[in-house]
């Protein structure tokens, strides 16, 4: 599909935004004239840093408000994205998820046990002013206490940095409240079909230390989600599949049982946490908010199901070894806010510091894997074979501390700016130890690093270790950022904005290989400090910028355009130099910078007093360079990342909000993907054809709910709700060797509930037609899994407000 092509299909896309947007204003006139009243909920958002009625920010923004959260029971991850349609939250369970906005990504990287020495994401996640966004590994924060969810569409690159090319998503807590107490508490219980039971109990108490002075606000929940996969009884033997077998069984195998770990709904998650803040105001300009927030995700079991030995919603999967994660987070935020004169000051800080302790099962990798047999089988000959249980243990520890300074003028001048400085520190350590326990019987001793190398830890790995990863990647990055505003006129406005950033960025350690003769002398495998000795660290420095014109048609309607550019940082690879057997090309050292060119017109509008609200967005991308982690083992057996190509994408999407009438709210949205791969470089990775679709970027997807409030004698009013959500078929990634189909599904959810005064209930059922949708897919070990929505829910609710 050509370029011109591509523009072509852009000005249709607006065309049919326009006629939407006509016809729909046509006929809710109509139902306006027969006495509809009322208007929807005013949001005020920061997306643009600076707070103005989302209504006013000249960018595709999608916000969710408090009301709104409590009424769609908004609650994890999945959940902050499933009712926005362009945007996908995909991975392989709590703790290790990854968005998607307008189909910006390569898709699933084939070493997910590698988080570190992957991609950085295409969406950055902030939790207020702190980045929260981690390669393979977003902090999975509950949504508890939450003011809003403000999810931004496009490159954001100048306002909010690296890993904002596809967008940024922000959870905006609830602040202390100076003038008056309040606290609440809210209790679910559900049970899932063919599943176990959930439980949630959550909270938050505001007291007001000095009136208008000072406060404390703390918020805390435990969230127990049940399972709804099982791990079924198996039995299972090396294949003489494996490469290094040839097709020759050997003359003897061991057997594993997974007898020990087979059980019901053993796919479990736990949030424990609180959040705890205290804001002082110092006088009538300068004020300070200090905020902690500490949450444990404890999760058991595999999030995903394997097609071969399950049927519709009876999800089954077959692992030999315990699968768990750990997952601890503690994130300090500090700040600041002032007034000098005619400017406002803004500081912000924090320290994030994170630790993963997981551990997950991979025995499917010994069917595949050519130097399995090598450990657990006799050598040379491989005439017996052990137990072919695998299992990998790791810890993903990171530290890092953000600093922001900015400066604004006023926002209600002609020409006004905003700006200032960004300051990013981040280390992350990741160990990872695979177990191969047969290969103590044919004589491998404990695993020692490389001597020279670094090792987070230096000592010896536990016997059976034949296999282990040790690394310490180091990011700092400086910024200077800025947007310069002008009202052209009372109705014209252009803004300009640039970050000039500079990223010194390095990798060490060393992959290590199993030993057969003792002590740390003897120990073999990939130096990287070594094998990039001379390429890291380096320093990934350039400017990028955004324009953007908007023009308020009347109070009630706005059109905007704009271009902006964003990145995600490049980095190195482990095996930099390996050469591929299948066309002699190596392995690059490091991966380039990717980045994305938006072009978007876009319409917000307020009709019919507020009773309507309509918005919509056309947009063209192109995407260049785009980062591929791929495990691929006629190249490597080590996961390493190329850049792949150049994409097009172009899209469409609307939300609208209506009130017909005082009682019934209807609201829905629609989003059109068109993408492509245009450009194929000479690469090392086996790549789908130019032409082809990119992953997670669905065609169409949607939403459209309903819901219908009535108040009742005695102060109470009670209420029916549906939400129907649709999303087409897709794909897992651009690597051939690993795509996997994802299947389009709808879901239905549905709620009815009532409330008097300080307190409420509802009763709910999610995924009403029990569909088996489907949100990811992948096959790293020669094993299909599938990770699906979660299968009928019926639940309750009950809160109280004190």
């Amino acid at each position: 599909m050509s370029h011109v092509f591509k523009q072509s299909k852009l000005s249709y896309a607006v065309a049919v935004a326009i006629s939407i947007g006509t016809t729909t204003s046509s006929q809710i006139a109509s139902a306006q004239e027969d006495g509809a009243s009322g208007a929807l909920e005013e949001i005020i958002v920061t997306a643009s840093r600076r707070s103005e009625s989302q209504q006013d920010v000249s960018i595709a923004l999608q916000a969710i408000s408090e009301k709104s959260l409590d009424e769609l029971r908004i609650d994890s991850f999945d959940d902050y994205v499933a009712y926005i349609p362009g945007v996908n939250a995909t991975g392989q369970g709590p703790g290790k998820k990854e968005v998607f906005i307008r189909g910006v990504s390569p898709g699933r990287g084939g070493g997910l046990r590698i988080s570190a020495l992957g991609s950085e994401p295409s969406v950055a996640t902030y939790l207020d002013e702190s980045p929260t966004s981690y390669a393979g590994r977003n902090v999975d924060l509950f949504a508890t206490d939450l003011n809003r969810i403000e999810v931004l569409k496009g490159p954001q690159g100048t306002l909010f940095g690296a890993s904002s090319q596809g967008g940024t998503l922000r959870l905006i807590t609830n602040k202390p409240q100076l003038e008056e107490f309040s606290a609440s508490v809210n209790v679910d219980l559900s049970d899932t079909s063919g599943g176990d039971t959930s439980e949630t109990v959550e909270g938050h108490v505001n007291i007001p230390i000095i009136k208008d002075k000072l406060g404390f606000r703390i918020a805390a929940y435990n969230a127990n989600q049940g399972g709804f996969i099982d791990n079924i009884p198996a039995l299972r033997q090396i294949s003489p599949d494996n490469p290094a077998l040839g097709g020759v069984a050997p003359a003897f195998s061991a057997t594993a049982d997974n007898a020990a770990v087979a059980g019901d709904d053993f796919n479990e998650a736990e949030y424990t946490g609180f959040r705890a803040s205290i804001l002082y105001n110092i006088n009538d300009n300068w004020s300070i908010n200090a905020q902690y927030t500490d949450q444990t995700l404890d999760s058991e079991g595999l999030f995903e199901f394997e097609p071969d030995v399950s049927s519709g919603t009876d999800f089954n999967a077959q692992t030999f070894a315990e699968d768990f994660a750990n997952d601890d987070v503690e994130i300090f935020a500090l700040t600041v806010n002032g007034r000098i004169g005619n400017l406002d000051l803004v500081y912000n800080t924090s320290y994030t510091e994170r630790v993963v302790n997981a551990q997950q099962d991979y025995t499917g990798y010994a069917d595949v894997g050519p130097f399995i047999p090598y450990y657990i089988c006799s050598y040379p000959g491989y005439a017996t074979c052990g137990d072919p249980t695998l299992f990998v243990t790791s810890l993903f520890d990171t530290k890092r501390s953000v600093n922001e300074f900015r400066i604004s003028t006023n926002s209600e001048a002609s020409l006004r700016f905003i700006g200032g400085i960004y300051i990013d520190n981040q280390q992350i350590v990741e160990l990872g130890d695979f177990t191969y326990p047969a290969a103590i019987l044919q004589g491998f001793l404990p695993n020692f690093p490389i001597p020279g190398a670094f090792a987070a830890n230096p000592n010896a790995r536990d016997p059976g270790v034949t296999f282990f990863n040790d690394f310490r990647t180091d990011r700092e990055e400086v910024a200077f950022f800025g947007e310069l505003t002008y009202d052209i006129s009372d109705n014209l406005t252009i803004s300009v904005g640039a970050r000039d950033y500079e990223i010194d960025i390095g990798l060490t350690g060393s992959s290590n290989f199993g030993q057969r003769t003792p002590g740390p002398e003897s120990a073999a495998g990939a130096n990287v400090t070594q094998i990039l000795a001379g390429q890291s660290p380096t320093t990934i420095s350039d400017t990028i910028f955004k324009v953007n014109l908007s023009w308020d048609l009347s109070d009630d309607v706005l059109l905007y355009a704009t271009f902006s550019e964003g990145f995600r940082s490049g980095g190195f690879n482990r095996n930099g130099g390996t050469v591929s057997a299948d066309n002699g090309l190596s392995i690059p050292f490091s991966f380039d910078t990717d980045n994305v060119d938006s072009f978007e017109i876009g319409f917000k509008t307020e009709l019919f007093n507020n009773s309507l609200r309509l918005n919509g967005a056309a947009y063209f991308v192109e995407f260049t360079d785009l980062q591929q982690s791929v495990l691929d083992f006629s190249i490597s057996n080590l996961t390493f990342v190329d850049n792949v190509g150049d994409a097009e994408i172009t899209g469409l999407e609307f939300e609208f909000n209506w009130l017909p009438t005082e009682n019934l709210t209807i609201f829905g949205s629609f989003a059109y993907i068109d993408s492509e791969l245009v450009e194929l470089p000479t690469t090392v990775v086996n790549i789908s054809p130019a032409g082809s679709e990119l992953p997670f970027a669905p065609e169409t997807a949607g939403t459209l709910g309903l819901r219908y409030e009535q108040s009742f004698g005695g102060d109470y009013s009670g209420f029916v709700q549906g939400v129907a959500k649709i999303t087409d078929d897709t794909f897992n990634t651009l690597v051939v060797a690993e795509q996997a189909d994802i299947e389009g599904y709808t879901e239905v959810n549905a709620s009815i509930g009532v409330s008097h005064n300080q307190w409420k209930a509802s009763l709910y059922i999610d995924n009403v037609f029990n569909e088996d949708g489907q949100l990811d897919a992948g096959q790293p070990d020669d094993v299909l899994r599938v990770v699906p929505i979660r299968p009928r829910t019926i639940g309750v609710r009950f809160g109280y407000d004190f």
